[in-house]
């Protein structure tokens, strides 16, 4: 049995070859640069730098990262990592020459204040009692208390006027001065007695009284002196 002859089966035609896509943007890359940018710019900004080195370290990683993403474009990438590699190193530099200036003048103005104080301390200070009246016997107590150091002195049945000069340091290992002068009239005595106490040609303290044992108190001490500055 014969059969007939089958037409030939059509041949199909050869498959087009397609044209590569074209490599698409790369967001990674875009963003690398970004932060670099902005981390190079903040590599000169003193203290702005230590976190600018960080946002550099972050452009770099992803710089890299977007540099090996198959299919996409590779400029920004490269460029971001670039950008960002260069700031982490402007910052580290900078910071730390930012910090070593900053701590060489913080240094200086301690010894330069330091150095004024140590004058100040060395610098002497006349201090002047005084008591005032027509007492031919009143009774007359000074202490005083500077450096650390403290003196009591009594003169009893005082002829007035009375005046005692001292020269003290100023400051010194304590800075704390402090002034005390009692006067006293004697049982015979009915006029008025008077204290005052000037320290480095300023009147700190005075008062009066009047009668017989009447009692005039002054005191004064550093702080006083500061406030009246």
């Amino acid at each position: 049995m014969s059969y007939p002859n089958q037409p030939p089966a059509p041949q199909q035609p050869y498959a087009q070859q397609m044209p590569p896509a074209p490599k698409s943007g790369n967001g990674l890359g875009l963003a690398a640069l970004i932060i670099g940018v902005v981390a190079f710019v903040g590599a000169f900004i003193p203290f702005v730098n230590f976190v600018s080195g960080f946002l550099a370290f972050v452009g770099l990683v992803l710089g890299v990262i977007a540099i090996f993403l198959k299919g996409r474009s590779k400029g920004l990438a490269i460029a971001g990592a670039a950008i960002s590699f260069v700031a982490m190193i402007l910052s580290i530099i900078l910071a730390i020459t930012y910090t070593a200036g900053f701590a060489g003048a913080v240094s200086e103005g301690i010894k330069t204040a330091q150095a004024e104080a140590s004058v100040e301390a060395d610098r002497d200070v006349t201090v002047l009692y005084e008591v005032t009246g027509a007492s031919t016997a009143s009774s007359i107590t000074y202490a005083t208390f500077t450096d650390g150091n403290s003196g009591t002195e009594q003169a009893n049945d005082q002829v007035l006027p009375f005046t005692k000069e001292l020269t003290i340091k100023a400051g010194g290992a304590f800075d704390y001065s402090s002034f005390y002068l009692l006067a006293m009239n004697g049982a015979d005595d009915a006029g008025d007695i008077s204290c005052k106490i000037t320290v480095d040609g300023q009147v700190v303290a005075e008062q009066t009284s009047t009668g017989a044992y009447a009692s005039a108190s002054c005191s004064a001490s550093s702080m006083d002196l500061e406030d009246s500055e």
